[in-house]
């Protein structure tokens, strides 16, 4: 399966958001990426593509390929799939293509964001290890590097700590 690295970009970001909206609310970290995977995603993480070559077969009445994914897939799948019957129902898309419609239905807001809170932790480990500039690349920084930064800063801040006057 090729993957969309915008979309996926795009996923990260706006689960970090959603984990940054609930997170305050919440007094542990595993309940906060509960929360967060469960808050309404602003699209589909899925390419056009994608989910035509799923939802096809769906349409000719052969759910097989859907109903042997893991849990949160097969409910992103069946969520799609009803997205894009009531979409196929509405006058602007009727005798509209699948491929027409379902670029509409994936590009429309989904109820979830269809992953587990272990996604979730994933995600903000990764964001946490990889340091990325101001257009988005990743920075190649070896752990050593970041490591002896850290260290460098620590060392300023105990003799910033050591010197300073006591009041």
């Amino acid at each position: 399966m090729k993957h969309d690295y915008d979309i996926s970009k795009q996923f990260q970001d706006d689960l970090i958001k959603a984990y940054n909206s609930v997170a305050p609310s919440c007094w542990f970290q595993e309940d906060a990426y509960k929360k967060a995977v469960k808050q309404p995603a602003p699209r589909y993480y899925i390419s056009a593509n994608q989910a035509r070559q799923i939802l096809a077969p769906m349409f000719r009445g052969d759910f097989s390929r859907v109903d042997m994914m893991m849990p949160n897939r097969r409910r992103m799948y069946y969520s799609l799939f009803n997205k894009v019957i009531d979409l196929s129902e509405k006058r602007a898309f009727i005798g509209k293509s699948l491929q027409y419609i379902v670029g509409f239905a994936v590009s429309s807001p989904a109820p979830e964001f269809f992953c587990s809170h272990h996604t979730m932790d994933k995600v903000r480990d990764f964001l946490k290890n990889n340091h990325f500039d101001d257009e988005g690349r990743r920075e190649n920084i070896p752990c050593r590097v970041r490591a002896y930064e850290k260290l460098k800063k620590k060392r300023e801040r105990m003799k910033e700590l050591r010197f300073s006057p006591q009041s």
